[in-house]
């Protein structure tokens, strides 16, 4: 699946990026041409920064926001598919810790079918969402002037979405595969042989895969 169809599929953005510290509330920047940045000159990585750093909060407030979009609580995601499909030229673009891995020491042309299965979802609750929503307020009023021009194309992640990452082979690979897996620290979590092929499922580790977003200057409580 191309990332524009992705897009107008889900109405979600996959995330460029692969690493565990990506929380509901980062900010995100449309860069017009390219991918989503999740940082910009002179701008916080998060909205609760936001607020720390204009004085709205104080930094034990922080901490207490920080922690409570950590705890949100993951569930099953009711997307139409059961599983997302990608096209190699896709997947390499993601730098996902697995396909990096894979990428180093073998040909992802050789895969037949790559997919997310057992999607997840993180959402940021009512409650969150209603705290944001105030303290935006109060900084649109007050300290609005140290932030418009630079957000106006600034987004912050609602949702996060998980998926263990799937590989379906061929069975004329799968030596080469099981041996590349017994020189990596990947968490295989289950292999499923067909008449033709063998499906590896990868542990997500936490790492979301694809976001959310809703444009700040709109963002309702």
């Amino acid at each position: 699946m191309e990332l524009k169809r992705f897009r107008n599929k889900y109405n979600l953005e996959l995330i460029p990026a692969s690493h565990e510290n990506i929380i509901l509330g980062n900010l995100v920047w449309d860069p017009l041409i390219g991918k989503p940045k999740f940082d910009h000159p002179g701008m916080p990585e998060h909205i609760y920064n936001a607020f720390l750093d204009s004085g709205i909060i104080s930094r034990e407030n922080w901490m207490k926001a920080i922690k409570d979009l950590h705890k949100e609580k993951i569930a099953n995601a009711h997307l139409a598919d059961r599983v997302i499909s990608m096209e190699s030229n896709v997947v390499t673009t993601l730098e996902n810790a697995v396909i990096e891995e894979l990428q180093h020491k073998f040909e992802l042309d050789k895969i037949d079918k790559f997919h997310f299965g057992n999607l997840q979802v993180r959402t940021m609750s009512n409650l969150n969402r209603i705290r944001i929503d105030n303290y935006l307020e109060l900084l649109k009023k007050d300290k609005w002037k140290a932030y418009d021009g630079r957000i106006r194309r600034v987004f912050m992640i609602t949702e996060l979405y998980y998926g263990s990452i799937q590989l379906i082979l061929s069975k004329e690979v799968k030596h080469e595969i099981e041996t590349l897996l017994g020189q990596t620290d990947l968490q295989l979590v289950e292999s499923i042989e067909f008449d033709k092929s063998v499906e590896y499922s990868f542990d997500h580790k936490m790492v979301p895969f694809a976001m959310r977003l809703e444009k700040l200057k709109e963002f309702n409580g």
